[in-house]
This record gives structure tokens, C-alpha cells and sequence, in this order.
């Protein structure tokens, strides 16, 4: 055991190291500058997924060591009295589920919502989106992320549907009427009924510095949709795990990314691990907001993913914050 926890302890301390060099090495990577420091009011949450997506890149290296790597990496996070409350969340959120991956949770969505505080005891807010807001059709803030500090479109709730007048009532049969005469059909279903699937929205929002047309940041939303699902198109297959990144606030995608924005993803079950590129679709909000999406041949399983990098919009050259997700293919 102790062997263990050194040798995941040494690849925390080497992934974060290795990090750090390629900042500090100024011929590593002819990209453009860092953008500025983000405040830490407009996200809380942002150092634990600055330090956790790295070690997530590196466990994708080491699948055979990713549990160890990623507990070891979160109890720093959770155990640090400095930590403010909301990385302390995600990092709990993140051990809770490399500890019981397969945990069941009604609507599969809270499988990615913050973990009881290890600190303070207190349990989290259910997520509950806006109204009007159908889940994983619309991008909008979790729950804590304050509207103030979130550049883009508030997202508004939708206008009440007039109640359409009862139907009137059907004329009674005629006398000597067949007593099994058909019944009327059944109204359409609902869009988004039983069958629809299942999205999992990440731990966090993302924030682009100095996306949008005058100068101020962009929040994204990021979210997965396990297979077998037809969204978003062309539907990932049996095994496979769809990837939905939106940047609020901005115009369509350029149609040409000029650095990659990307997701690495960890199956816990198998170990199977790789990387993926997301992309634009003609098909998928050409007009704005910019949308990326993916579809990854993750197998079935437990799966931990992380996405960074830029996006290109029709405007501007956009640096996101890593934002870190869970998801449960069947």
C-alpha cells in the first residue's frame, strides 16, 4: 500500500513539475501569450481544475495508476484549509466518483454535481436549470456561478404557452352504436420524453479571457452524451461518449480552428484512455454560439475527461480554462 501511494504520489509531483516546465520553457510552444489571471469571485472552482486536468492528461498516459493519481491529487485539494470551498467541491466531487464510479443517481446527471464538503459537512444544491430551460438542449450557469460576472446572453425563461380551450366534447354515439367502437389516439409525446438521452453536464463552466467583440470574457458550458443517443449529430454509437462545448456569448465558429481544442478521457472500468479534438458542425449553431463537439470511442464504463485549449470564433482567438466532467457509458 505504502508503495503504492509513493509511486502515485511521484507521478501527482511529475505531471504537476512537467507542467510547469513546459510554462516555464520559452521554446516549448510558439502559441500566444497567457491571457490575464482570472479574479477568483468569478470562479471559485477554477484552481482545483487548473491543477486536476493536468493530472488527468497524465493518467491517460499511466491508465493503470489513474485512481491512484487522481485521489492523491484531489485529498490535496480537499485536506487544504486555503482551498476555497467551491475547488474543495470539485475535488470531492472528482474522488467521489473514481471511488464509486458506478453509482447510480436518478437522471444520471448528479453523478456530476459537487460532493458533500469534506470541511463544512454541507450538502450541495441539487442542479436545477432555469426555467424554461430544457436540460442538455440549452446551455446555461450552474448553480453558484453568479450571472454578474458571466459575460453573453442572460438566459431568459420562456414565455408561457397559452393553455389551448378544452376539446370539446365528443357527440354521443347514435343509438345501436357498436359498444367497441376505436378510442382516439393518443397525443404525440413529448420531445424530450423517456427515451430522450441522458446528457451529463461537466463539474464547472469553463471562461474564455477576452472572447467576445468587446473585449470581455465568455463562459462555457461543456456537457456528454453516452452512447447510444442521436445527439448531438451524427449520435454516438453503442460506446462511445459525445462532447458538447459551448461558448456563450459569442458569434459562429471560424471555419478554420487554428489551435485544437481538445478532450482526454480516462475509462476507469477498462483503462482505455486517448484524446480527441472537438469540432465545429455546419449543422450545430453556425450563426453563434460556437459550439465544438466530439465523439470518442471511450467503450463502456466509468469515464473522468478533461477539455482544454482554444476555440476560434468568427471574431477571436480564444484561450478556455480546463473544465472537468464524469460520465457512465452503458
Amino acid at each position: 500500500m505504502v508503495r503504492t501511494w509513493n509511486l502515485a504520489s511521484g507521478l501527482v509531483a511529475g505531471a504537476v513539475v512537467s507542467t510547469i516546465a513546459l510554462v516555464a520553457s520559452p521554446a516549448a510552444v510558439a502559441e500566444p501569450a497567457p491571457p490575464p489571471p482570472i479574479p477568483s469571485q468569478q470562479l471559485p472552482g477554477l484552481p482545483a481544475l487548473t491543477q486536476l486536468s493536468p493530472i488527468i492528461q497524465q493518467a491517460a498516459t499511466h491508465p493503470e495508476q489513474a485512481s491512484q493519481l487522481l485521489m492523491a491529487a484531489a485529498s490535496m485539494f480537499t485536506h487544504n484549509p486555503s482551498t476555497p470551498d467551491e475547488s474543495k467541491n470539485v475535488a470531492s466531487s472528482v474522488n467521489q466518483f473514481v471511488q464509486e464510479p458506478t453509482g447510480q443517481v436518478p437522471g444520471h446527471a448528479d453523478l456530476n454535481q459537487p460532493a458533500r464538503n469534506e470541511t463544512t459537512g454541507a450538502a450541495p444544491a441539487a442542479h436545477m436549470p432555469p426555467p424554461g430551460v430544457e436540460p442538455g438542449a440549452q446551455a446555461h450557469l450552474p448553480t453558484g456561478v453568479d450571472p454578474a460576472h458571466a459575460a453573453g446572453p442572460t438566459v431568459q425563461a420562456a414565455p408561457p404557452v397559452a393553455s389551448a380551450p378544452p376539446p370539446a366534447a365528443a357527440p354521443a354515439p347514435p343509438v345501436g352504436s357498436p359498444a367497441g367502437a376505436p378510442a382516439a389516439p393518443a397525443p404525440a409525446a413529448s420531445a424530450f420524453g423517456p427515451d430522450a438521452p441522458p446528457t451529463q453536464d461537466f463539474l464547472y463552466p469553463s471562461i474564455g479571457t477576452a472572447c467576445l467583440a468587446d473585449g470581455s470574457n465568455s463562459i462555457a458550458t461543456a456537457l456528454s452524451v453516452a452512447g447510444p443517443a442521436k445527439i448531438p449529430a451524427p449520435g454516438p454509437g453503442p460506446g462511445q461518449t459525445a462532447y458538447v462545448f459551448t461558448a456563450i456569448g459569442t458569434p459562429g465558429p471560424a471555419e478554420v480552428q487554428k489551435l485544437p481544442l481538445n478532450v482526454t478521457w480516462v475509462n476507469l472500468t477498462t483503462g482505455k484512455s486517448g484524446t480527441t479534438t472537438l469540432k465545429p458542425r455546419p449543422d450545430i449553431n453556425p450563426d453563434g454560439p460556437t459550439t465544438l463537439t466530439a465523439i470518442a470511442d471511450t467503450g463502456s464504463g466509468s469515464i473522468v475527461s478533461t477539455i482544454f485549449g482554444q476555440v476560434t470564433t468568427k471574431d477571436k482567438q480564444c484561450q478556455f480554462m480546463p473544465t472537468i466532467g464524469s460520465t457512465v457509458v452503458p
